[in-house]
């Protein structure tokens, strides 16, 4: 009886391990999936010249494209996570402007913290302006950026408390 307790005990666990595993793989992506992911809305040569802009060993944790230069082109917005090289519990956020629907320019790496999961880090693209979110343990941050004569320009930035008493009213 005692040995049927244990395996049971030891599968419980292992079944854990399995899921959170596979919960954690869906919070991001390697770089190969979201090229292959990306290929539906940029030509192999935007996207041989995006690969040459960013380190290699990544995960990305969120993107956004639309355009935020104001040319009438897609620029591109992408948080990551360089392996042994982002510091913990935050992602680098990579700001690439459209050049002539054939390259990518990169022009502004900005690190954020996050602080429960990196997916707080996402992007609006509206406007003409890429808004960046962001929340430390008692306010969410909204920065909107611009794309101005190849230099990233702050636009907007809003801090709202957050209320948990009234959350989901």
């Amino acid at each position: 009886m005692k040995n049927k307790i244990i395996f049971l005990l030891a599968l419980s666990f292992l079944y854990i391990l399995i899921f959170v595993k596979t919960a954690k793989s869906q919070d991001d992506m390697d770089f190969e999936e979201f090229m292959g992911m990306m290929s539906e809305t940029l030509t192999d040569e935007q996207l041989d010249e995006l690969s040459y802009e960013l380190p290699w060993n990544i995960r990305v944790a969120g993107y956004g494209y639309g355009d935020f230069s104001g040319d009438g082109k897609d620029d591109i917005v992408l948080s990551i996570v360089e392996k042994d090289k982002t510091p913990k519990k935050s992602v680098d956020v990579y700001f690439f402007e459209n050049i002539d629907n054939t390259t990518y320019q990169k022009i502004k790496k900005k690190n954020y913290k996050w602080y429960e999961i990196p997916l707080e880090v996402a992007f609006l693209i509206k406007d003409g302006k890429c808004f960046v979110t962001s929340r430390d343990d008692n306010n969410w941050y909204f920065a909107g950026y611009e794309i101005i004569e190849d230099k990233l320009v702050t636009s907007d930035v809003e801090k709202y408390p957050i209320e948990f008493e009234n959350a989901g009213n």
